[in-house]
């Protein structure tokens, strides 16, 4: 009975990295990080999921169906977490999903499956890492520390901390992929000095700075582009494929889309280990150089590296002071990463850790640490937040309450006062970023202190206080002084239809990638409107057939995808095609049987006679 409750009682220590192509999950046996694998003994997971009329696939049975069907196959969430929907188009325009926007915010995917939120896909791939987890050790309690990108803002952290909980796993904390790979190497190399982790994995790109010095992590600064990976290697690598090969003859679908993409990830990985990489796509054969490659991703290399230099500048240290280089993610095999790597800090990279691994087995090593609290072995980690915060001041001007850098957890007050004479109240309006505008950075929430008293501008009192846990997610507070009213609110997931994510960073694409996109929308269009004048013929032939209700509400869709088409919407156009599509299923059946009843019944008029 006793070894039962023992049993029952146990938890599972773990680790997740989510990250954009790979996810890993690691423990803790006999004191020391493990990455468990499959029966295949693969420790990678895709970061991949299949949405199947009755089930989901995941992982590497879900990458078995990207060519087969694209439409249903998710790849590359983590890319999307916490995006609008403005974002999306803008940055990449011609994904094969059909989405929209809900009301919170959230990105919906239409799928066999039926509307799937990104929220739940993310959800459905952590549940199945932990799944795995428990099912090898066949314990199903757990204790868990999943991994962020350090640039992630608010509202991507509390996405994933609310699918983290929809997939029932017992969070301990979310940790900055840089910070978790600083705690693999300290622990593992026992080293002291200040140390830079550049973590380029497939969707993000992070630089952190610590300082290592006997159990003490201190993350110094930290930055870096959340739409900058090894995904955008691939684009390029694909867009020059299709132009090397001259498949111009081919139609360019979503199809052929996949085919090139899986093409440029296979030609990318022969190119890591050997200077050329021969292709066979289609009909064409060929060979790609790793000068070539080279020359493709050549500036978004650069791009990091004045994300470096950007950030020494910032808080004043020599690049001469960094004693080590750590490289994480698994674009740092490309072996133009790892020289341009080396020239910029004059120093061998370390890559003693595998760098798929290493943020995986942090998170194992930080789970452990919280959950024992050794004191006599104890490490202490000072993170920090990685983008301001603050909010909107008289003039459309951001006033910054944290700076970016600033260690956590942590609490900061300001004082504000009226703009107005006799206000009521005060719209808080809360922002995250960097630049002077409110207009340029991005939007977490607003709400109002109502019933402060009606005095001339100026007079009124209130302090804003930002609060911010270990997990980067915040809790704010606005209190009057003379009243004591006060109001509270915590950022979170729910809060996500308030963001202005649309400000981005501009990708490096070929004319390949804009003219498919031009194309494929420009079909879609000339498909819609072939429809719509179907519709019409049909609606002046056989509107009898369906109520009125039902016909205005075929009017309503008719009427949206027509202003898709003058919009030029290629989003919307997909959407509202999916729409129409379903709202005039009934009246095509009605339709149907009543052409069919009426043949029925003129051949029998015609055996009558």
């Amino acid at each position: 009975m006793v070894f039962l409750k023992e049993k029952f009682n146990k938890k599972l220590i773990l680790g997740i990295d989510f990250g954009t192509t790979y996810s890993l999950i690691s423990t803790i046996k006999n004191n020391h990080a493990i990455l468990l694998t499959d029966e295949k003994q693969r420790y990678l997971v895709p970061s991949i999921i299949n949405c199947r009329k009755n089930n989901f696939l995941i992982g590497w049975e879900a990458e078995e169906k990207i060519l087969q069907d694209p439409m249903n196959t998710i790849v590359s969430v983590k890319r999307l977490v916490g995006r609008s929907i403005d974002f999306i188009k803008q940055e990449f325009p011609v994904l094969p999903y059909i989405i929209e926007e809900n009301e919170t915010g959230d990105i919906v995917f239409y799928t066999q499956s039926g509307k799937i939120s990104l929220t739940t896909v993310v959800s459905e791939i952590l549940k199945y890492l932990k799944k795995r987890a428990c099912f090898l050790y066949n314990i199903y309690k757990d204790l868990t520390v999943i991994t962020v990108p350090a640039y992630f803002n608010n509202i991507q952290r509390s996405l994933i901390k609310k699918a983290a909980i929809m997939a029932g796993i017992n969070l301990i904390r979310l940790l900055n992929e840089p910070t978790s790979a600083a705690i693999a190497y300290g622990l593992e190399t026992n080293k002291k000095g200040i140390i830079a982790i550049y973590d380029l994995g497939g969707g993000t790109f992070d630089i952190s700075i610590l300082k290592l010095n006997q159990g003490l992590f201190e993350v110094l600064a930290t930055s870096g582009d959340s739409n900058l990976g090894g995904d955008d290697f691939d684009t390029l690598l694909a867009n020059y494929i299709y132009k090397k090969a001259n498949l111009s003859s081919h139609e360019y679908n979503i199809s052929l889309q996949s085919i090139l993409l899986t093409a440029a990830k296979q030609v990318k990985i022969k190119l890591t280990y050997y200077q050329t990489a021969e292709i066979s796509i289609l009909n064409w054969k060929g060979v790609i150089h790793r000068n070539e490659f080279n020359m493709l991703i050549k500036d978004l290399v650069k791009k990091t590296l004045l994300i470096c230099a950007k950030i020494f500048n910032e808080i004043g240290i020599n690049i001469k002071d960094i004693k080590d280089i750590v490289m994480v993610g698994g674009s740092t095999r490309v072996p133009l990463v790892y020289q341009e790597v080396k020239k910029f800090f004059k120093i061998n990279p370390l890559i003693s850790i595998n760098p798929d691994k290493v943020v995986a087995i942090g998170a194992a090593l930080q789970c452990n640490m919280l959950i024992k609290n050794n004191v006599h072995n104890r490490t202490i980690l000072l993170d920090v937040i990685p983008i301001s915060l603050g909010i909107e001041v008289m003039g459309g001007f951001m006033e910054k309450i944290i700076l970016r850098n600033s260690h956590i957890p942590i609490s900061k007050t300001k004082e504000f006062t009226t703009s107005k004479d006799n206000q009521t109240g005060i719209v808080i309006h809360v922002l995250q970023g960097e630049r002077e505008l409110a207009k340029d950075c991005i939007s977490l929430s607003r709400f109002v202190l109502k019933d402060i008293p009606l005095r001339k501008s100026g007079k009124v009192r209130v302090l804003v206080t930002f609060q911010i846990d270990t997990d980067g997610l915040i809790n704010i507070s606005a209190f009057e002084k003379d009243t004591n009213k006060e109001k509270k609110i915590q950022i979170d997931h729910s809060l996500l239809h308030f963001s202005n994510t649309s400000k981005t960073i501009k990708n490096d694409v070929s004319f390949f990638k804009d003219d498919y996109f031009f194309r494929i929308k420009e079909e879609k269009k000339i498909e819609s409107r072939n429809i719509l004048n179907l519709l019409d013929h049909a609606l002046k032939e056989d509107k009898n057939l369906i109520d009125i209700k039902e016909l205005e509400t075929i009017k309503v869709n008719q009427n949206a995808l027509q202003k898709s088409i003058d919009k030029d919407d290629f989003y919307g156009i997909k959407l509202n095609l999916k729409k129409l599509d379903e709202v005039t299923k009934h009246f095509f059946s009605l339709r149907l049987k009543n052409a069919i009843n009426n043949s029925l019944n003129n051949n029998n008029i015609n055996e009558i006679k």
